[in-house]
């Protein structure tokens, strides 16, 4: 209706959106890249269940989550062979995470969390070993529209008691 009032309406419009998005600069093609948590400590509650303190600041609308690794040394708990590999907690529901502790619960079992726990990861972690968390990132590729998680630098190490 307005085409035919306006004739030049429709091209006007057109002209606009190619201005606005043909001299728009301030984008990137690099992902962005999530600050690791912090480790606080570790406890061992008895039947292979543990409970990990973590500080961590993740405000981006990209945060998902965290994955646990676990390795008989350090240097391979903070760089695994593979990073899709390890026990993941999507937090999802919280779209901006602001500066928190987090409790985790680590448990083979399919029991619902304990109160106050933050999330359940469902693993066995063998005493001695050292674990390590990631920050996980939604990363969503335009050109072939998938997404995959983008995971942060590995975060400090503590040894499974």
């Amino acid at each position: 209706m307005i085409g035919h009032i306006f004739p030049f309406y429709r091209f006007s419009v057109f002209v606009w959106i190619v201005l606005f998005f043909g001299t728009c600069t301030n984008y990137s093609t690099t992902s962005s890249v999530q600050a690791p948590p912090t480790l606080i400590s570790i406890t061992n509650n008895g039947n292979s269940n543990f409970t990990i303190k973590v500080r961590a600041q993740n405000p981006e609308l990209i945060f998902q989550g965290y994955r646990l690794y676990e390795a008989p040394s350090e240097a391979l708990a903070q760089n695994p062979n593979d990073l899709n590999q390890g026990a993941q907690c999507l937090l999802a529901q919280t779209a901006i995470v602001q500066p928190i502790e987090y409790t985790f619960e680590v448990d083979p079992s399919s029991n619902a969390n304990t109160a106050g726990v933050s999330c359940r990861i469902f693993a066995t972690l063998t005493p001695g070993n050292h674990i390590s968390f990631r920050t996980l990132g939604l990363a969503v590729d335009l050109a072939n529209s998938t997404s995959s998680y983008r995971v942060s630098p590995p975060s400090n190490t503590l040894i499974v008691p």
